[in-house]
């Protein structure tokens, strides 16, 4: 069972909404498969719970009769496709204009009208990714106008929205988590919300340990390889001219390194009781002397 039917069978399961709510859930389900003409309706689903659920709201909305057949389709391999019709008949043209009052840009000052269309529109279009695999949640949708009306009211509710085509339908998705879980409480998936939310929350937590864990290990190592830096610079002044002809401040950090190879600069500060820039002048003086017997001697840095 896919992630996307998860949701969605939550979603179709929940009851309590009311009629302002599913009459724009079917406006946004009508609309986005194009299934509006205007002398009929014919709405094609391959999920037989969301036919069910269309079935079942219209019944409660219209006494229209109403025409369900299924065929069987061969694209993506063998499946059912469930078709709800209505023809015109008396009270068809009412109907028609009951939906439209659920249509244009004065739907965006009622909130129940938007969620129903939001959530019509991923019942019948919508697919989201387990948060474990990725945070996507995408709406491949047929009419293109209808695609750009749920970007604009996505974007007015805050969401780093996107849209693009592919596949030749119209997709319009998001890809912030948190943005994500709003769609799901909006949608009314409170269940899948929780597991959704705790799953980010330990995905989140695992990655800011491994950052962490990369970040200590990157340091072990630059640290490791300033130390061996800075000790093949003291050993070839010991070969050329000795150690203990450095200057005493000088003398005292070369030995301290040869003796802590693997210590930060921080952690030999605190042995001598400098400070982190006090040693770091002391080893720049140091190689500023290693590079200069280089130079009288003429030879080349070693890596």
């Amino acid at each position: 069972m896919s992630y996307t039917y998860q949701v969605k069978n939550e979603i179709i399961k929940k009851g309590g909404y009311t009629t302002k709510e599913k009459i724009a859930e079917l406006r946004g389900i009508l609309d986005a498969k194009n299934a509006v003409f205007d002398d009929h309706i014919e709405l094609k689903l391959e999920s037989i719970e969301l036919a069910n659920r269309v079935y079942r709201i219209l019944k409660e909305i219209t006494e229209l009769k109403l025409n369900v057949k299924y065929s069987t389709s061969k694209n993506f391999g063998e499946h059912n496709i469930y078709i709800i019709g209505i023809v015109n008949q008396k009270g068809f043209k009412d109907f028609l204009k009951l939906l439209e009052e659920f249509r244009g840009k004065d739907i965006r000052e009622d909130e129940e009208k938007v969620y129903g269309f939001i959530r019509g529109l991923f019942l019948s279009t919508g697919y989201i990714k387990s948060p474990e695999k990725e945070y996507a949640l995408d709406f491949f949708i047929d009419n293109e106008e209808i695609a750009e009306e749920l970007y604009e009211i996505l974007g007015d509710l805050g969401k780093k929205v996107s849209k693009t085509k592919k596949r030749n339908k119209n997709l319009v998705y998001l890809r912030n988590s948190e943005d994500i879980m709003d769609i799901l409480v909006i949608n009314g998936s409170i269940k899948e919300f929780y597991k959704y939310e705790e799953t980010t929350m330990m995905k989140d937590l695992k990655n800011k340990t491994i950052r962490e864990m990369n970040w200590e290990v990157a340091n072990e190592t630059k640290t490791l390889n300033t130390g061996i830096k800075q000790i093949k610079q003291i050993n070839y002044i010991g070969a050329k001219i000795g150690i203990n002809n450095l200057t005493p401040v000088l003398e005292e950090v070369a030995f301290l390194r040869l003796q802590n190879p693997e210590s930060s600069l921080q952690e030999l500060a605190e042995m001598i009781g400098i400070s982190k820039s006090g040693i770091r002048n002391r080893f720049r003086r140091i190689e500023e002397i290693y590079n200069q017997l280089l130079e009288e001697n003429g030879e080349q840095p070693k890596e």
